[in-house]
């Protein structure tokens, strides 16, 4: 059989598919994945269709819980052989917009996933057991396909702007940028840069499969820098000959409970 003749038989089946399930109540289709055990997250208040809907809350294993979720489906994206939906929630009030697909492989994607979040959230999220954390993080991420691996594939940057971090002294660490890409050794890093601040950043970090990251990070005190702030740097590091402090580090993300 032709290969296009294969691609156009399949895009109908799934599509027919696809319109029968979509006319079902959404709270029929959970209580069928939950019965079923597909999926370990609870749903509560579902409502509308696969087409359009929506639920008030749902619960993931380790992670905060996502409220006032929405969802549209594209019915275009059945041309392309996959389910494709624009969907928006809140985690801990703070709103969080993007778009999910899963194509006829059973390989689930999120794009242009775009949120806002304040410091105290963050720090709440992460679970920051020392210090304070100070400004906004804008988060937008261009690509997450998830697979079976503890590390999805991320393309994506995160901004903290007005940055601040408060342990014994608070320091003004500018506008910071976190530009995150996967390489070609199934590894996710992130480059490490900022402007206008105490301090000046400038490094690479990096996670593996195993939980294994790597970081080298130069840390430059700029002429606003307080001799406190200076003097703490070398608790981490010793100074080098242009001034700068490099830190170097390698573990696991278990040590700190990741």
């Amino acid at each position: 059989m032709h290969i296009k003749t294969r691609y156009y038989i399949l895009t109908a089946v799934l599509s027919y598919l696809f319109f029968m399930i979509s006319s079902l109540p959404t709270s029929k289709l959970v209580s069928l994945a939950e019965d079923n055990k597909l999926t370990t997250a609870k749903i509560y208040g579902a409502y509308g269709s696969l087409w359009n809907g929506g639920a008030d809350q749902i619960n993931i294993p380790n992670q905060s819980p996502i409220t006032d979720i929405q969802w549209s489906l594209n019915p275009a994206s059945l041309l392309l052989a996959k389910i494709s939906s624009d969907i928006s929630g809140t985690i801990k009030n703070q709103k969080l917009v993007g778009n999910i697909s899963m194509n006829a492989f059973g390989t689930v994607e999120a794009t242009d996933v775009r949120a806002r979040i304040s410091s105290p959230v963050m720090q709440e999220l992460i679970k920051m057991p020392l210090g304070e954390l100070g400004g906004v993080f804008n988060i937008n991420i261009e690509s997450i396909i998830l697979n079976d691996s503890p590390i999805p594939n991320v393309t994506g940057n995160l901004k903290w702007n007005s940055a601040k971090l408060t342990i014994a002294e608070t320091v003004d660490l500018g506008h910071i940028n976190i530009a995150v890409k996967p390489n070609t050794v199934n590894q996710l890093t992130a480059t490490i840069t900022n402007s206008k601040g105490q301090l000046s950043l400038d490094g690479t970090a990096s996670i593996d499969e195993k939980k294994l990251y790597t970081l080298n990070l130069r840390i430059t005190p700029e002429q606003n820098a307080s001799s406190d702030i200076t003097q703490s740097l070398s608790m981490f590091s010793r100074r080098q000959t242009d001034g700068s402090y490099l830190i170097k580090r390698k573990g696991n993300l278990r040590e700190f409970g990741m």
